[in-house]
């Protein structure tokens, strides 16, 4: 008659099994909630001081290119204020300066047509290799002008306003009033506009949770390798397939990663590059294992071909 377990053995097993099941719970929210949260573009700093007849330029974030090192920018003149008597067309020839980009750095908005958004792209400083940490800043400074009648360029006073959402991100716009420019019709501050985008907290631990994954395979392997090696567990040719298996998938889930870091970042000499050498570890213990108590064969040249009967 069998012996009943221990109760505390039981109660330990118990204990570690909801454990482990609250702790899988918890990480699933964790990234649910993490990714319901992100992406959306957060404002700080001084943007310019309302006023009546002020022009508003919205300006809206719609891609990083980590890999190029560039922040496309949506810029929307939602409001031109006093050059405009319905809001969106201008009376008179508006343009807009805008520094540090890659392409022209001047928007045009002719008078009597209506004032289209228009897409810039933002140089930015950052290094992909870091992921998911890497980190992408760009300072720009936005200045809408008007030209006078000696053809000098004339700042107008506008205001700045930052809005907006990149799934898989998290960019921060901030305002700070760089330079103070006396005009005609008075001083006008001139808005320099600071882009930092980082790697959103749900693509931060969907990485974090698939590279764990990635460490478990060659621990698997290496624990069954080990133990057949030891003569706990008889010889299975078929963990040949299964070890080839989990090799062969280890750059498919690498690939899979979010924002696609390039080869050579530093989560490959970390990590992907130490769970091949455990998988072909594993691998190489296995078939030491099967060459030493596997099952012989049986040589061709070690049967002896039976004789033909003779013929008178």
């Amino acid at each position: 008659m069998s012996e009943r377990p221990d109760p505390r053995v039981r109660r330990r097993r118990v204990v570690a099994l909801f454990g482990s099941i609250i702790a899988v719970v918890l990480v699933y929210l964790t990234v649910v909630i993490a990714y319901g949260l992100s992406g959306d573009v957060d404002t700080a700093g001084s943007t310019g001081d309302a006023g009546p007849g002020d022009v508003i330029l919205e300006l809206t974030p719609t891609d990083v290119d980590a890999a190029g090192n560039r922040l496309s920018v949506r810029i929307e003149p939602t409001d031109l204020g006093s050059y405009s008597s319905d809001r969106i067309t201008p009376d008179e020839t508006l343009h807009l300066f805008v520094t540090n980009t890659d392409g022209p750095r001047t928007i045009e908005w002719a008078a009597d047509e209506v004032a289209a958004p228009a897409t810039t792209v933002l140089v930015t400083d950052g290094y992909v290799e870091q992921w998911p940490f890497d980190r992408y800043t760009t300072e720009s400074v936005i200045v809408p002008v008007r030209v006078d009648a000696d053809g000098e360029a004339v700042p107008i006073s506008y205001q700045l306003s930052a809005d907006g959402r990149v799934p898989g991100w998290a960019i921060t716009a901030r305002g700070d009033v760089v330079n103070t420019v006396d005009t005609a019709d008075g001083p006008v501050d001139l808005i320099g506009v600071t882009f930092t985008a980082t790697r959103a907290p749900s693509t931060i631990a969907f990485g974090i949770v698939l590279l764990t994954l990635m460490v478990v395979m060659p621990v698997l392997v290496l624990t069954a390798a080990f133990t057949v090696l030891r003569g706990k567990r008889k010889i299975e040719v078929t963990m040949l397939g299964w070890i080839g298996a989990m090799l062969f998938a280890t750059i498919p889930l690498r690939n899979f990663l979010p924002g696609s870091p390039p080869i050579g970042s530093w989560v490959d000499y970390l990590i992907v590059l130490w769970v091949i050498a455990g998988l072909v570890a594993g691998l190489v213990v296995f078939v030491v294992a099967w060459l030493r108590d596997g099952p012989a064969g049986v040589a061709a040249a070690d049967v002896e071909p039976s004789e033909s009967p003779s013929t008178d």
